[in-house]
């Protein structure tokens, strides 16, 4: 008798049996899940508190000099209430700890941010597809001229949804205006355009992964002159398929253009090389 080891026909019909079940689910059926259409909303449930860990970066190059200003922030997003007669939602941003860095020609310096939002409260109206309708830092904030100087830092919190359904693979469109001048123009304008990839879980939150490609266009005040160049953006982000929320988020925006500044005797202008990188992280707090 063969002493090879017999596995027994039924325990071999039975794994056979197992194993078409696992492939039914993990095959074809799964790979039609993970292609449903979804909606994308923003839709936090009423008295939700999320806790972020925020990170921000301005990297330049300025006649040579190169620059790197550093800011890591601990935030809560507050769900006020719920949806007002326009279709808004209310929430609070509270910047609870603010720290900042500067490092110039590879050394860490002291270094005060212009805009000092420890302890501020930005309240913000948005509505289900992730537009900010409106927003107000409730108070003077110190070193703020204006506070539509925030938009940018409001608006990088939120991913901009499409109407209706969207299957994976599926795209869409939204434009980009930031910095409104007295006439009614924008110093930044664009495009940017989103994916949707894929649904995926992350720390036990089913998400849906999206990227997005920007341009950008720039012809903005300084505190030198004026910016005037080009801009190329990407974004990551992992948004709760529950509540439209950001669980994680990278951004990040290359510019490279001049800064013209001119003199207010001779009226002469002078073009100074110059290379920025914004790098925006978002992430909730376990």
């Amino acid at each position: 008798m063969s002493s090879a080891i017999r596995f027994p026909v039924r325990a071999a019909a039975a794994c056979a049996a197992l194993l078409c079940a696992v492939l039914a689910v993990s095959g074809p059926a799964a790979r039609a899940e993970e292609k449903k259409p979804v909606t994308l909303t923003f839709n936090l449930p009423e008295g939700t508190v999320l806790n972020y860990e925020s990170f921000n970066q301005l990297s330049r190059n300025f006649n040579g000099m190169d620059v790197s200003m550093n800011q890591t922030s601990l935030v809560d997003m507050a769900y006020a209430s719920g949806v007002d007669s326009t279709g808004a939602s209310h929430l609070d941003l509270k910047y609870l700890e603010v720290k900042s860095s500067l490092v110039s020609g590879g050394r860490i310096q002291e270094w005060s941010p212009p805009v000092m939002l420890e302890g501020t409260t930005i309240k913000v109206s948005i509505d289900s597809r992730g537009h900010v309708v409106a927003f107000d830092p409730g108070r003077h904030v110190p070193g703020l001229s204006d506070p539509e100087d925030l938009r940018e830092l409001v608006d990088a919190w939120f991913v901009r949804f499409p109407e209706g359904e969207i299957a994976p693979g599926g795209s869409w469109t939204e434009k980009i205006e930031m910095g409104r001048r007295r006439d009614g123009s924008f110093g930044t304008t664009g495009e940017l355009v989103y994916t949707f990839k894929k649904v995926e879980s992350k720390d036990g939150i089913d998400v849906a992964v999206i990227e997005g490609k920007m341009k950008l266009a720039l012809n903005q005040e300084q505190e030198e002159g004026v910016l005037v160049g080009k801009g190329e953006g990407k974004i990551k982000a992992k948004v709760a398929l529950n509540g439209g929320y950001v669980v994680e988020l990278k951004e990040s925006i290359d510019i490279n253009g001049d800064i013209i500044v001119k003199d207010p005797i001779t009226d002469k202008e002078t073009k100074h090389e110059t290379v920025l990188t914004q790098i925006y992280e978002r992430k909730l707090r376990q």
